[in-house]
């Protein structure tokens, strides 16, 4: 089972015990089809951006709810069908990442100290060329 939240539009025409009404109805669709309602959060009325079946305003209503990904299109077609939901979209929501276990770093290993012996550069030919007195003529 997968967790998904289903955001719908119900027809503002309607009074708050209808608007309740239509929720125990898409509860009941998603028990129906295996599916558990984890949480319901209504936002109540507000005016839509542009003319839905020639309504202005509707109640809009968010629901969590878990559901298998089979059942999806029998709830969209349900909801198409019904009259008092102007519109719904389902979405995914995504999966919780398990915690992985927290692996204690390693014990700090101490290199040994190297020891850097010294190395003989030869100063006086690199001295010499840079004179041009290489022994050439120029």
């Amino acid at each position: 089972m997968r967790e998904y939240e289903i955001l719908y539009i119900v027809r503002a025409d309607l009074d708050d015990d209808k608007v309740q009404d239509i929720i125990k109805r898409v509860n009941t669709l998603i028990e129906k089809s295996s599916g558990s309602v984890d949480r319901t959060n209504i936002w109540g009325k507000r005016k839509l951006a542009y003319e839905v079946k020639h309504q202005k305003e509707g109640s809009y209503v968010l629901q969590d709810f878990q559901i298998g990904p089979d059942r999806i299109p029998e709830l969209e077609a349900a909801l198409k069908i019904t009259e008092e939901v102007l519109r719904h979209l389902i979405v995914r929501k995504p999966e919780r990442p398990t915690p992985t276990p927290v692996v204690p770093p390693p014990a700090e290993v101490v290199p040994e100290p190297v020891v850097l012996e010294p190395v003989a550069v030869e100063t006086t030919g690199a001295a010499s060329r840079l004179d041009g007195a290489d022994g050439k003529e120029a």
